[in-house]
């Protein structure tokens, strides 16, 4: 078998590749330390670790949320420095290695590709698709750990992203795991990534025969004493709808995070189903009630 003998292009070609793939793998390193800070600097800064506002049983419960927080940053960008700079330099070897398979035998590098082709199908596939996606999410910034997000019928936070899923703490504490792959490709609500300001409205209905003008006020005053409206703009009273067995009202407020809108829907409705009750305003639930008992 004779030896390889490679021009002076070839050789200006792997020196040029060779070098544009340590520059690349330098850039990654560093752009990936400063996303990382970036996003432990956010985590740091984060008030609220749960969907629904809660005393955790835990006495050092925001710690530990913060310090897993970190962890898991942590650990995200270091699979992905272990994804990232085998793939660079593997990807870099095999452009380098090009005119050296041109010079060898067709056979020799077709077997080669076969074989490379084969292992990456069969082997790697799951992972490389799982850990492909989750980098996408995390440069884009789809989610983040400690969002807030609603996927389906299930609400909760962003406790980790892993190198093959995401990790959803709901808001009875169960976790949901979802693969990165179908993460990236399911719609999902995401309450805090651009702001965390929510727009909060409960909906309710009260008889016809009711005075609406008391209902507003009652309705404006539960939301003012949640103590979760955000900022100074009062909260706000329309009638959405009118039949002839009810009236629909709904009573909206911004809050300052979803944790915030989630106590404050809940507070209105308590204190309105307690001021109805207190006033004798009908709703359609106690008329239906009635009507069931007389009959």
């Amino acid at each position: 078998m004779e030896p390889l003998e490679l021009s002076t292009v070839d050789l200006i070609y792997i020196a040029i590749v060779l070098s544009g793939g340590a520059v690349l793998l330098w850039r990654t390193l560093v752009f990936l330390g400063t996303v990382r800070e970036g996003r432990l600097g956010k985590l740091q800064r984060r008030r609220l670790f749960d969907s629904v506002p809660r005393k955790d049983p835990r006495d050092n419960g925001k710690q530990v949320a913060l310090e897993k927080g970190e962890e898991a940053i942590q650990r995200h960008f270091t699979v992905m420095r272990r994804v990232l700079i085998p793939l660079i330099v593997g990807l870099t070897l095999l452009l380098a290695a090009l005119p050296i398979l041109a010079e060898s035998s067709a056979s020799a590098a077709s077997i080669f590709g076969a074989v490379l082709a084969v292992v990456i199908g069969l082997a790697a596939r799951p992972f490389l698709e799982n850990a492909i996606a989750g980098i996408v999410i995390s440069a884009s910034r789809l989610v983040r750990i400690g969002d807030t997000v609603r996927i389906d019928d299930l609400y909760g936070t962003v406790e980790d992203i892993t190198a093959t899923h995401t990790a959803v703490k709901l808001w009875d504490w169960r976790r949901y795991l979802v693969p990165n792959s179908t993460m990236l490709q399911r719609a999902f609500l995401n309450h805090s990534v651009f702001d965390t300001l929510e727009w909060a409205n409960v909906e309710f209905w009260v008889s016809p025969e009711a005075d609406i003008a008391e209902v507003k006020s009652l309705a404006l005053d539960a939301a003012t004493r949640t103590g979760k409206v955000a900022g100074d703009e009062a909260p706000e009273f329309w009638v959405r709808e009118m039949q002839r067995d009810g009236v629909c009202c709904v009573v909206a407020a911004w809050a300052a995070t979803a944790t915030d809108a989630w106590a404050l829907r809940s507070g209105v409705r308590e204190r309105l189903l307690g001021d109805f009750r207190e006033r004798g305003i009908a709703t359609m639930l106690s008329r239906h009630a009635v009507a069931r008992e007389t009959i």
